[in-house]
């Protein structure tokens, strides 16, 4: 969703989360700036890493949850970004998206 959203990719991602879609319908694209925010709510204890669905997971903590309850509450706020994830977060399932970069299948 981040690559999407940065991209202004949110077309692709409407198709990516249409049930029909069987691959990613762009190259995927990790920004540094997001692997730096990970750590960021890491070090600052926002999140944690965890072990969910056999692999690493982050999950927010207490603190993390008050944040991004503040940051909902600023209406003018990331206003595109929140429409953005309310629209699709749903949709996009760790199992949906397993399916779009083809998780598990062999050659």
């Amino acid at each position: 969703m981040n690559d999407a959203i940065r991209s202004n990719q949110t077309k692709r991602l409407q198709e990516a989360t249409e049930p029909t879609a069987r691959i990613l319908p762009w190259n995927l694209r990790i920004e540094p700036a997001f692997a730096r925010a990970i750590d960021f709510v890491v070090g600052e204890r926002f999140a944690e890493w965890t072990r969910g669905g056999g692999r690493a997971s982050l999950q927010l903590t207490a603190a993390g949850i008050a944040a991004a309850s503040a940051v909902e509450k600023i209406s003018d706020a990331l206003e595109e970004e929140k429409a953005i994830i309310a629209e699709y977060a749903k949709k996009l399932t760790e199992q949906r998206v397993s399916t779009l970069i083809g998780e598990g299948l062999t050659a």
